[in-house]
């Protein structure tokens, strides 16, 4: 089962996808956290802590990876008992594209994205449940800076081939989960907007 999750900075779409992964996780689990975040500053540094202490106080155990780069090298780390979060695309894709010159080709970042899609559907044939988190970056339209703009095409790009491919999509506005894709089921109903 594949889910993808997106929303705004600071929806709430993290706590949505770590429910996820409770409602879905039984005894026979191992549940997984695939954390793509750098501390790049203060501010950053302190969502990772606040994500770090929420997941402690929760029921189930969570063996984390901080994979900020090459999601790929952790795809034979899985196996069919494992549940998966990757918390966030729109980070990991970031990290792949600026960490060495060519961000500003787009044939370049197409490869970078496209090598992001295969670990994906990879990671989804190989786990009994893969969560994907990502960031809804485009209501403001899209800068016309090279980078940037190749940056958001990318994860256009990604965002639209995930989604065709996972079982839901779901959209986290101000702490309300909508389900765009996919049909209800029960343990989603415990969630407000399904």
């Amino acid at each position: 089962m594949m889910i993808f999750i997106s929303g705004g900075v600071r929806s709430g779409k993290s706590g949505i996808a770590e429910q996820c992964i409770q409602a879905l996780a039984s005894r026979q689990n191992t549940v997984h956290y695939i954390a793509t975040a750098k501390t790049t500053d203060q501010e950053m540094k302190e969502r990772i802590i606040h994500h770090q202490r929420r997941r402690c106080q929760q029921s189930i155990q969570w063996t984390t990876w901080e994979q900020p780069l090459h999601l790929h090298e952790l795809a034979s780390q899985f196996g069919p008992n494992d549940i998966l979060l990757v918390d966030c695309l729109t980070n990991g894709l970031a990290n792949e594209l600026f960490d060495e010159e060519g961000w500003e080709i787009e044939a370049v970042c197409l490869q970078k994205a496209e090598r992001m899609l295969r670990t994906v559907s990879q990671l989804s044939t190989v786990v009994r449940a893969l969560v994907m988190v990502s960031n809804e970056l485009f209501s403001g339209g899209v800068p016309q800076d090279a980078g940037t703009y190749h940056f958001m095409k990318m994860l256009g790009w990604l965002h639209q081939r995930i989604v065709h491919s996972a079982d839901y999509a779901i959209l986290v506005h101000h702490g309300v989960p909508i389900l765009k894709k996919g049909e209800c089921l029960p343990w989603l109903l415990g969630m407000d907007g399904f």
